[in-house]
């Protein structure tokens, strides 16, 4: 995590424009000079959108839980970065700001941006994903493009039947004894 995404999105759920701030640093810093930098990033951010005449955050609600085998660096950033900080911080100062807070489930936001707004806007994955939060924040449900669906659907068909096949295939020989 090295960039906060920030999407500016209109009552009606348009784009109007975006901003990413960048924060290399927090990955390799200590505590102490994390929670400094974490700080003055959310500071920055909430100057910019207090610039552009914005009454309203949405966040995405993250909860980094392990659930597979991972490696080393995996787990020093996520202990490390303590993405729960960082939101923390967004939240209080928001509403010490007076901005109405709300978190949405981030579940499939960068598919769904890359493919229905990257384009479109210009924008980066993550600036994408951060429209389709905003979006989500205004109660928007987001759908897919249907060229998009029937491609994965005609491609995951024909994986599946290949697939299907070989396992029917090493069954029947399997029962008549012979190996695989």
């Amino acid at each position: 995590m090295d960039r906060i995404a920030v999407s500016i999105v209109s009552k009606q759920g348009n784009f109007l424009q975006s901003k990413v701030f960048y924060c290399h640093e927090l990955e390799y810093v200590r505590a102490n000079k994390r929670n400094n930098l974490i700080g003055e990033t959310v500071r920055d951010v909430y100057d910019w959108l207090m610039q552009e005449n914005v009454g309203a955050v949405v966040i995405e609600n993250i909860q980094l839980r392990q659930q597979h085998d991972t490696d080393k660096r995996f787990n020093r950033l996520t202990h490390h970065f303590k993405k729960k900080k960082l939101t923390d911080t967004i939240i209080r100062r928001g509403l010490r700001l007076g901005f109405r807070i709300k978190k949405v489930n981030p579940a499939y936001t960068s598919i769904i941006g890359r493919f229905k707004y990257r384009k479109k806007y210009g924008l980066s994955v993550h600036e994408s994903a951060a429209l389709v939060i905003g979006r989500r924040g205004l109660g928007y449900r987001e759908r897919l493009p249907k060229e998009l669906i029937d491609t994965i659907k005609t491609k995951l068909k024909c994986h599946l039947v290949a697939v299907l096949g070989s396992m029917e295939e090493s069954y029947k020989q399997s029962k008549n004894g012979k190996k695989q």
